[in-house]
């Protein structure tokens, strides 16, 4: 969604709403919908809880046209121990923001340990979430029918192995 580069989270996700409010204004005919992706908390990123998403979901004036995409190395960089508490962390995307407003996944694997807050993708199954994790999230009854983007660092050859893992 954006950095306060200094100016402070409130102040920024304020900005963020705004923006993204005055784009649903000027788009009005329009049916698509914006979705505000998790960060991983890099430097001064708003976006790296799910209660500052909701903060700027909360401000959003049209909620049809706005959701979430969960991206699963920027939440574990983020400091979501989605490895050891799948089940919890999923349990509080939806307490805080909700299940509903989650209209896609961006599935990486992640560098780094948790908690790092550095935002560095994985190919699946070669970083510190790991395989198992990854696959839990394809097949969590909640999520299993939205869109899954993988955003590894791979080429055409290496996406289609990790889908066929995937699907195994």
């Amino acid at each position: 969604p954006g950095a306060h580069v200094g100016s402070g989270e409130n102040y920024a996700i304020k900005r963020i709403a705004n923006g993204i409010n005055n784009i649903l204004e000027n788009t009005k005919n329009d049916n698509s919908v914006i979705c505000i992706e998790t960060m991983a908390g890099k430097g001064t990123e708003c976006g790296k809880t799910f209660e500052e998403v909701a903060k700027i979901i909360e401000l959003v004036n049209d909620k049809k046209r706005i959701g979430v995409c969960l991206d699963t190395c920027h939440i574990f960089d983020g400091g979501y121990d989605i490895v050891n508490n799948y089940n919890e962390v999923i349990n509080s995307f939806d307490r805080i923001i909700g299940l509903e407003n989650l209209y896609a996944i961006h599935l990486n694997d992640s560098m780094n340990p948790l908690g790092a807050h550095k935002d560095r993708h994985e190919k699946i199954g070669k970083g510190h979430i790991g395989f198992e994790t990854l696959y839990k999230v394809t097949r969590h009854p909640k999520l299993c029918n939205l869109p899954f983007i993988l955003e590894t660092p791979n080429e055409q050859s290496g996406y289609i192995e990790e889908i066929k893992m995937l699907k195994k």
